[in-house]
């Protein structure tokens, strides 16, 4: 009986009316049909034992941020900066032709494909851009542009696209644990890692950084980038935390417009109410005077590394670099009132909250979607995770933890439960099924509500 106080234990919510796969030999499954026989670490019953020392989300979710972890999973990356040319290149949205953003073509973002050890090049430093003055991270070199197509010639593979936390990157150990698990045999996926505008020691080159509402860099690089290079390449999207809340925001954007090569998902430990998710962090002690405040001194570090860039032509950050006891800052409410909400032409901290989250996108994602969250979260918490939506849209599964913290996860060895599980979810969906969007009754999907809303009222 003791013992049992030391498992995490496996829940899972389902769509009534679930999509249904269609067995390349023969035969029918649902995602429950298809998690149940294959890959039962995720189906409900289940349970991980975890360290006892890490007894608690915040035990868990502590010991994630606290080390480094650099003595395992040695993910190698090559770093390419690519240029948004927003200047000729548009997207299209029922009709009307839209820029993926306003800065003229200056803008970069650093993608770090995933690459087997020994590949290193001591002369990668000949490919780093002029606009580029920081260190890279560990294990990150520069990629040679003639070599960028060979990465994922292999059309038999399917690619992976995975998102990082807030103000995090490819670095970090939580992105680590999965691709060094999905890039490796048995699964063999290729993997790249999109870094947030900043983040990861990326030097910013136009005067804008990253929100969870901020989903066309993620959209530039697979219309403009990776639709182009490899037409035939599978893609499986994976989010962590604000990563995790871009990821769903994109692919509710594009709905029944989602490319077609975009095979499955999986969401991790993401803040699906914003709102809700600010008061989880005001009202426990860890949450108002560690998490907090830790989380916007990350992003302040941020506004101070790329001030002397881009970010000094803003207005409001010059207000803050000549006067920054005008600001009160010290929590992350606090820096998204000051700067995340007006960066991105919000009135306020509540108004960015009330856009940005994701759980109003749900219902009309169109691709397989796995979600994962931890009861125990101190970050998110679990009050508004969405078992409603998850019911009603057959494409999703909801998959919970009793212990597992934020992006933590941490099994008796140390390990991140969630990596091999994942993994081989998504090599099974690649090998075995396939599904139609548009064999599912329109009966059966969510009611797109946006036919009731027209001048900012219900109209009937």
């Amino acid at each position: 009986m003791v013992l049992g106080f030391f498992k995490s234990h496996v829940d899972n919510k389902y769509p009534t009316t679930p999509l249904k796969f269609t067995g390349k030999d023969s035969g029918e499954a649902t995602l429950e049909d298809i998690i149940s026989h294959k890959v039962p670490e995720l189906y409900k019953g289940a349970s991980f034992w975890y360290n006892p020392l890490l007894p608690s989300g915040d035990f868990q979710t502590a010991y994630t941020g606290l080390s480094k972890f650099e003595s395992v999973d040695k993910v190698c990356y090559k770093r390419r900066i690519l240029n948004i040319e927003s200047e000729d290149k548009t997207y299209e949205v029922e009709g009307e032709k839209l820029k993926y953003d306003d800065w003229e073509g200056r803008s970069t973002i650093a993608i770090d494909y995933v690459v087997p050890p020994g590949r290193e090049d001591p002369n990668h430093e000949k490919y780093r851009p002029v606009s580029q003055t920081k260190h890279l991270p560990p294990r990150t070199e520069y990629l040679n542009p003639e070599h960028e197509l060979e990465l994922l010639s292999d059309d038999s593979k399917p690619l992976v696209i995975a998102l990082h936390g807030l103000s995090g990157g490819s670095y970090e150990s939580y992105i680590r644990a999965f691709l060094s698990k999905v890039t490796d045999k048995p699964y063999d996926f290729d993997a790249l890692v999109l870094n947030s505008r900043g983040c990861a020691n990326h030097t910013i080159t136009s005067p804008q950084l990253f929100c969870g509402l901020w989903t066309n860099d993620l959209r530039y690089l697979i219309n403009e980038h990776i639709r182009p290079n490899w037409p035939n390449k599978r893609i499986y999207l994976i989010g962590f935390s604000l990563g995790g809340a871009i990821c769903a925001n994109y692919l509710g954007q594009e709905a029944d417009n989602t490319y077609h090569n975009i095979k499955g998902g999986a969401i991790m430990g993401c803040p699906w109410d914003f709102p809700d998710s600010c008061i989880q962090l005001q009202s426990s002690l860890l949450g108002s005077h560690i998490y907090s405040p830790k989380m916007c001194n990350n992003l302040v570090d941020l506004l101070n590394e790329h001030y002397e860039g881009h970010l000094r032509s803003n207005p409001l950050v010059e207000a803050y670099k000549k006067n920054p006891e005008n600001f009160k800052l010290g929590t992350l409410k606090a820096f998204d009132e000051n700067f995340t909400s007006k960066l991105f032409g919000f009135n306020c901290a509540d108004e960015y909250y009330r856009h940005a989250s994701p759980i109003q996108r749900l219902l009309k994602v169109r691709v397989p979607l796995v979600i994962v969250n931890s009861i125990d979260d101190p970050i998110i918490g679990y009050r508004t995770l969405p078992f409603s939506e998850v019911r009603l849209n057959p494409f999703t599964a909801l998959v919970t933890t009793t212990t597992g913290g934020h992006l933590g996860w941490f099994d008796y060895k140390g390990n991140r439960w969630y990596a091999d599980p994942i993994s081989r979810l998504f090599k099974e969906l690649d090998d075995n099924w396939s599904f139609n969007k548009k064999s599912v009754d329109e009966k059966d999907l969510p009611f797109d509500t946006t036919k009731l809303w027209k001048y900012d009222r219900i109209i009937m």
